[in-house]
């Protein structure tokens, strides 16, 4: 799936299953530039994330259902500490220091094939 914000567009893994939300990007060593991940939740809610057992320096931003940035966490690697907000039907994961901020308009493509 791609998911354009302002000017950059990110190709993103999208984390259906709980497996998936649970895995996210654990174990990875690095994630290019224009990559991240992107979770999905039916409806709006509180969610929390954590960074155990996650190498890469993120931006942990979270999306409401009008597709508007509520806020972005920095999310340092192997942390426990946990980064929470409320209301939330999409999170995306991409590099730290993406330039994304709160307020921003988020866009989602499907891929083509």
């Amino acid at each position: 799936m791609k998911v354009k914000i302002g000017k950059k567009e990110y190709n993103v893994e999208v984390a259906e299953t709980e497996a998936q939300k649970l895995q996210g990007l654990q174990g990875r060593d690095s994630l290019g530039s224009d990559e991240g991940m992107l979770f999905i939740y039916e409806k709006p809610q509180d969610v929390a994330f954590w960074m155990t057992d996650t190498k890469i320096p993120l931006d942990i931003i979270f999306i409401d259902e009008d597709q508007e940035v509520i806020s972005v966490a920095k999310g340092e690697p192997m942390s426990e500490d946990l980064m929470e907000e409320t209301d939330v039907q999409y999170v995306l994961e991409l590099n730290q220091d993406s330039g994304v901020k709160e307020g921003d308009e988020v866009y989602f493509e499907e891929d083509d094939d």
